[in-house]
C-alpha cells in the first residue's frame, strides 16, 4: 500500500512541477479576477492559496490524531493525508508562482509569504521522504523534522495572515 501512495505522490508532484513551470513560462495563467466572499475580495488566484493553505492547516493535525486513536485505519488515512496535501500544496503553488511572476509595477511584498511556501515545500518533501522510504538511514532526523516543519508552516502562516489581512485593516 505505501508503494502504491509513493507512486501517487511522485505523479501529483510531477504534476506540480509541471504547472508550476506553466506559469513560470508564461504559458499558463488564471485570468486576474476578483472575487468577494465573507466581505473580503481578493483574486481568484489569491483564494486558490488560501484554500490550499486552509486544507493543509486543518487536514495536517487530522492523521496524527487517527493514527493514534484508529490504528486499523491507518493505511486509507495515510493515503488521504498524502494525496490531500499535496493537492493542496498544488494550490499553493499556483498561487504563489502566480505572485512571484507578476509584473514589477505590481509586485508584491513577499515577506512571510515566501518562507511559508519554503516551510510547506519542506513538510512536503520530509512527508515524501518517511512515505517512500527513501530515507530509511535517516529515519529518527527525518520523523523529527516532518513535525518541526508542521509547527514552523502554523506558526508563519498566523504571521503572514496577520502581515497580509490584519494589520493593513487596523492602519486605515
Amino acid at each position: 500500500m505505501r508503494r502504491a501512495i509513493a507512486t501517487v505522490a511522485s505523479l501529483l508532484i510531477a504534476v506540480i512541477i509541471i504547472i508550476v513551470a506553466l506559469i513560470f513560462l508564461r504559458a499558463w495563467r488564471i485570468p486576474f479576477f476578483q472575487v468577494e466572499i465573507l466581505g473580503m475580495s481578493h483574486s481568484a488566484v489569491h483564494w486558490i492559496g488560501w484554500i490550499g493553505a486552509m486544507y493543509i492547516a486543518i487536514a495536517t493535525p487530522i492523521y496524527p490524531i487517527i493514527k493514534r486513536k484508529y490504528s486499523h485505519f491507518i493505511e486509507r488515512t495515510l493515503s488521504i493525508h498524502v494525496t490531500g496535501n499535496l493537492l493542496g500544496v498544488l494550490l499553493v503553488s499556483i498561487h504563489f508562482a502566480h505572485q512571484v511572476t507578476r509584473p514589477l509595477s505590481s509586485y508584491p511584498d513577499l515577506g512571510t509569504g515566501i518562507v511559508l511556501y519554503v516551510a510547506m515545500i519542506m513538510l512536503s518533501a520530509t512527508g515524501f521522504i518517511l512515505v517512500s522510504g527513501i530515507g530509511l538511514k535517516f529515519l529518527k532526523q527525518i520523523r523529527f523534522l516532518h513535525p518541526a516543519f508542521a509547527i514552523t508552516f502554523y506558526t508563519v502562516i498566523v504571521m503572514h495572515i496577520l502581515e497580509d489581512l490584519i494589520i493593513p485593516s487596523l492602519l486605515t
